[in-house]
């Protein structure tokens, strides 16, 4: 695997490599590798590859890099690299939340989730990747169920929320503006919800902000300035390429709003805005910097969910190297049938006089023989032994053959 996160790129580096729906889905739909899935959130862009030809950390980075049209010798130094089992270790990590900026976060397991099922979708996951991924979901489900790792976490509209208590001691008389209704921007909502009833909300499909008529008003993207001049909190939750609120039209239309929380990858606004006088802008990346209450009692049960993550992890590393054998078991066996088939044919080649039907079944004996060594030899083998004394006895049996 590939990537780079909050932890190695500011998100002025990460929001050039947002990989847009369409992008991802030919990516996997022509994938150059075995298996191909592809992880993009606001933190992070990762591709997972599963393959029987060597591959590099150049090769990795060279096709992300192409995929949003970026130079890799210009970005390859904010990559980090994985092979073999730290990929598994790296997947179950990301998955349970605690590579997250938020410990223990539950958004991330969506993701992954949904990752997982648009490339499994367009057929790109095979057993690699479908064994790791199921197996990390598995574990992920098992922390959230035995810890209360996922209870004491603080995700990142949760963070966002207490940057707006830490600007306004009282929200209750301020009004509040979400553009993007997404899964981020609904879960911003429900934070809001406990603080305020002025809200305002747009996104792109004004059906889906009228879903919310209920405990908000819903705005017309378009006029989405009209809205930004009366508000006192703008949060930007939207799926974008180019900003969707500039420094200038924000100028224009606003002299009251004085906090613009920007979650989006790449930013929904302009950065600059932070620079006018009394607005405060406040990005992603600069929500690492607070600080949650709750710090000492996630760590506590940090410790239980790192041993369900290592049963998980050690239960995927398992089958992977068994899946191992049983694939040099399936090449020795294909050879002990061809070996067969190369001794009937050299039988029959001294026997001209038979007739077509004896000769096929002459053929088909070998055959049969040969199948039934290497399902009681080969495979009774596999059931009766350990993966590493199996693996050992292969690896001799393969250098005699």
């Amino acid at each position: 695997m590939a990537g780079m996160n909050h932890k190695v790129a500011e998100i002025a580096i990460r929001e050039k490599f947002y990989i847009p729906m369409d992008i991802k889905t030919r990516a996997l739909q022509e994938k150059p590798f075995d298996e191909l899935l592809i992880l993009a959130t606001c933190n992070r862009t990762e591709i997972y590859v599963a393959s029987n030809k060597p591959l590099s950390e150049k090769d990795l980075v060279q096709y992300v890099c192409g995929l949003v049209g970026e130079n890799p010798d210009q970005y390859s130094r904010y990559f980090y690299y994985k092979e073999g089992d730290d990929v598994a270790s790296h997947v179950m990590n990301v998955c349970a939340g605690l590579d997250s900026v938020a410990m223990g976060e539950d958004q991330i397991l969506h993701q992954i989730g949904r990752a997982y099922e648009t490339a499994h979708q367009h057929g790109a996951t095979g057993n690699t990747l479908n064994k790791l991924f199921q197996e990390a979901i598995h574990t992920t489900k098992r922390i959230k169920t035995e810890t209360n790792l996922s209870k004491l976490s603080c995700n990142i509209p949760f963070l966002a929320m207490k940057q707006v208590q830490k600007t306004f001691d009282d929200l209750e008389n301020k009004s509040v503006y979400i553009v993007g209704l997404g899964e981020m921007g609904s879960l911003m909502l429900k934070y809001v919800q406990e603080n305020t009833t002025r809200i305002f909300a747009s996104s792109k499909t004004f059906a889906n902000a009228q879903k919310f008529a209920d405990v908000l008003t819903p705005v017309p993207f378009e006029n989405r300035y009209d809205v930004i001049g009366k508000c006192d909190v703008l949060i930007l939750c939207s799926a974008c390429q180019e900003p969707i609120v500039t420094r200038e039209r924000f100028v224009s239309a606003s002299e009251k709003c004085r906090l613009v929380i920007d979650l989006g990858s790449p930013r929904n606004a302009e950065a600059s805005i932070g620079e006018l006088p009394g607005v405060q802008y406040v990005c992603v990346d600069d929500l690492e910097k607070i600080v949650s209450d709750n710090r000492r009692l996630r760590m506590a049960e940090l410790e239980t969910a790192q041993k369900i993550l290592q049963e998980g992890l050690e239960e995927f590393l398992a089958w992977s190297r068994m899946d191992e054998s049983a694939k040099s078991i399936h090449l020795i066996a294909d050879k002990m049938i061809k070996t067969a088939g190369e001794e009937s044919g050299k039988l029959l080649a001294s026997l001209p006089n038979l007739d077509e039907a004896t000769a096929r079944k002459i053929s088909m004996m070998y055959e049969r023989f040969a199948k039934k060594m290497a399902n009681d030899f080969l495979y009774k083998v596999k059931d009766s032994n350990s993966p590493e004394d199996v693996k050992v006895f292969l690896k001799c049996l393969e250098k005699n053959l």
